[in-house]
């Protein structure tokens, strides 16, 4: 199954470029590897997400989209475990994705997704869906 979020235009921000990796971008989209990313509080996993991630940008010079795919062996992952909300940050050299989960009986989903990502032609881009219900599931479903 694949979900797909429109980011509205006006929730892009670019913030000016620093010395940092910045990872390639391909002209079409490349097979998509998948990782699992956890986040635990003490012995007990709070978030166990497994799946492949994939960025899309768009190059103002070639007026074209160009996709980033998240090499899910070169991430770091880290969050946060809460009762009624929980966080999943992802990072990889040149950009992050974070996830934010929440729990409303009988229900959980994500509220928010931000992810950034630096590139040599557009430095810092910023996108983000926020107050949104994505991924809905019921309690005790994945």
């Amino acid at each position: 199954m694949t979900n797909k979020t429109t980011i509205p235009p006006g929730t892009q921000t670019t913030i000016p470029s620093t010395t940092t990796v910045r990872p390639t971008l391909a002209p079409r989209p490349s097979p998509i590897p998948t990782g699992t990313y956890t986040v635990s509080n003490g012995n007990k996993t709070c978030i166990k997400a497994v799946m492949g991630l994939q960025l899309m940008a768009q190059n103002t010079q070639k007026k074209q989209m160009e996709y980033m795919t998240v090499n899910p062996n070169a991430t770091q992952t880290s969050g946060s475990c809460g009762t009624m909300q929980s966080e999943l940050n992802i990072t990889f050299s040149g950009g992050f994705i974070n996830f934010t989960f929440v729990k409303q009986a009988p229900m959980y989903y994500v509220s928010k997704i931000e992810t950034g990502l630096q590139l040599s032609s557009e430095g810092m881009l910023y996108y983000a869906a926020i107050h949104e219900k994505l991924f809905t599931t019921k309690l005790g479903n994945s």
